[in-house]
C-alpha cells in the first residue's frame, strides 16, 4: 500500500466539491462521489455523484460511465464503498470486476454492513486500497458517520440577528433582519439538508413557511419539523395547516396533545412536563434515515440545544440595523457569540453577505 500523494489529495478534494450541490437529494444514502482517474496522464475518465433517491451509488455510476477505459485507473471516492446486497449490487464488485487498480478512499463509511470490509475484500483481489482520512471527506459524511456513531444527525444552527443582537420583535411576528443575499444562503442551506427543525413558538410567532424559494429550487424543500413545546401545537399554524405541498412532520413528547391534519406526520419521543427530549427528538430523525438537520431557532431552542451538545455547526449572520432594547435578544445570557464559544464550538469563518455579516462556527475537526 503506498501513500497518499499530492495529487491524490487534489482529486479527493475534486470530488468532494463535485458532491456538495448535491447534498440533501440522495434520501438514505451519503452524498458520495467517484472520480475515474487515468493515473499516468492524471485526467479524469469519468466522474459521478450518488443519484437522486440514492440509486445508483457513485462508483457504479462512475465505472459504467467509464466503460471498458476504467481498466487500470485509480478510482478516488469520497467514502468506503458498499461490499454487501440491498437494493443495489454490492459497488466493490463493480470495481474489481472493471480493472480498477488503485482506490483512495476519502473517509471510513462507518455503516457496520460497510464498515472495514471494504477495503479487506477490495486488497483481497489485488486492488491497491488507500485509506486517506481525508478531512473535506469527512467532512461531507459527516451526518452519516454521526447518524450511525451518535443516532443523531449533523445539526446545523443559523440565527439572523440584528445590529444589537435581537431576533424579532416582542411583540411577534416576523422583523426585517437581513437582506436578500442572506436569506438565499440560508435557502441555499435548506436545499442541502434533509430537514429543516423550528420550534413550536417561532413557528406560531412568525407564521413560517420553511420552503426553498431560490428560482428553479422550490422542489429542493426538505422535510419541514416543528418540535412541539409544553403548550403544543394545532393547526392554526401556517406551517401545519397550510397546503404547500411539502411535507412536514410534528415531534412531540409522548402524551402531549396535538391537532395536526392526517397530511402531517407525528412523531412521538420521550420527554418530560410535555416538551420532548432534544436528544431523543433527533434520535428519531436519525432513525427515519435524516442526515442533515438545519434549525432555524428561537431564543430558547438555540440555547436547550447548545446547552446539550448538539450542535455542530452555527452560523450567525448580522443585519446593518439596530431592533431597539424592547426586542427579543437572540440569548439571555449574553452575546450569543459568547454562549456559543462556551458551548466548545469554535469561529471558522467570517464573510459579507450582501450588506450583512456571516459568522461560521464549528465544533474542531479531528483526524482519525
Amino acid at each position: 500500500m503506498t501513500g497518499l500523494s499530492a495529487a491524490d489529495r487534489r482529486w479527493l478534494d475534486a470530488a468532494v466539491r463535485y458532491a456538495m450541490p448535491f447534498v440533501g437529494t440522495t434520501a438514505d444514502v451519503p452524498t458520495a462521489a467517484a472520480l475515474v482517474v487515468d493515473p499516468q496522464s492524471q485526467t479524469l475518465v469519468a466522474r459521478a455523484v450518488t443519484a437522486r433517491g440514492g440509486r445508483p451509488h457513485a462508483e457504479a455510476e462512475a465505472i459504467g460511465k467509464a466503460g471498458f477505459e476504467a481498466a487500470g485507473c485509480t478510482l478516488y471516492l469520497t467514502l468506503e464503498p458498499c461490499h454487501h446486497w440491498g437494493r443495489t449490487p454490492p459497488c466493490v464488485d463493480a470495481i474489481i470486476r472493471a480493472g480498477i487498480m488503485r482506490v483512495v478512499i476519502g473517509a471510513t463509511d462507518p455503516d457496520p454492513r460497510t464498515s472495514g470490509g471494504s477495503i479487506a475484500q477490495l486488497e483481497s483481489a489485488g486492488v491497491e486500497a488507500v485509506l486517506a482520512r481525508h478531512v473535506p471527506s469527512q467532512a461531507l459524511h459527516a451526518g452519516h458517520a454521526l447518524r450511525h456513531t451518535a443516532n443523531r444527525p449533523f445539526v446545523t444552527a443559523v440565527l439572523a440577528i440584528s445590529a444589537d443582537g435581537m431576533i424579532g420583535q416582542s411583540s411577534g411576528g416576523r422583523a426585517p433582519i437581513v437582506g436578500p443575499e442572506a436569506l438565499a444562503w440560508i435557502d441555499l442551506l435548506r436545499t442541502r439538508s434533509d430537514a429543516i427543525l423550528v420550534g413550536a413558538a417561532t413557528a406560531r410567532s412568525d407564521d413560517l413557511e420553511l420552503n426553498v424559494t431560490l428560482p428553479g429550487l422550490a422542489a429542493r424543500t426538505p422535510l419541514r419539523v416543528v418540535l412541539a413545546g409544553a403548550s403544543g401545537i394545532d393547526r392554526k399554524v401556517n406551517l401545519i395547516g397550510d397546503f404547500s405541498g411539502h411535507r412536514t412532520a410534528i415531534i412531540a413528547e409522548t402524551a402531549a396533545s396535538i391537532d395536526a391534519p392526517v397530511s402531517v406526520q407525528i412523531i412521538r419521543v420521550a420527554g418530560s412536563r410535555g416538551r420532548p427530549d432534544l436528544a431523543a427528538a433527533l434520535g428519531a430523525l436519525a432513525q427515519r434515515n435524516i442526515q442533515n438537520v438545519l434549525v432555524e431557532p428561537g431564543q430558547r431552542l438555540a440555547a436547550a440545544l447548545l446547552e446539550a451538545d448538539l450542535v455542530d455547526r452555527f452560523a450567525v449572520i448580522t443585519g446593518q440595523h439596530a431592533l431597539g432594547a424592547d426586542a427579543v435578544p437572540a440569548s439571555r445570557d449574553g452575546s450569543i457569540a459568547s454562549v456559543i464559544d462556551a458551548a466548545g464550538l469554535v469561529e471558522t469563518d467570517r464573510q459579507a453577505l450582501g450588506d450583512d455579516n456571516l459568522a461560521l462556527y464549528e465544533r474542531p475537526s479531528r483526524e482519525d
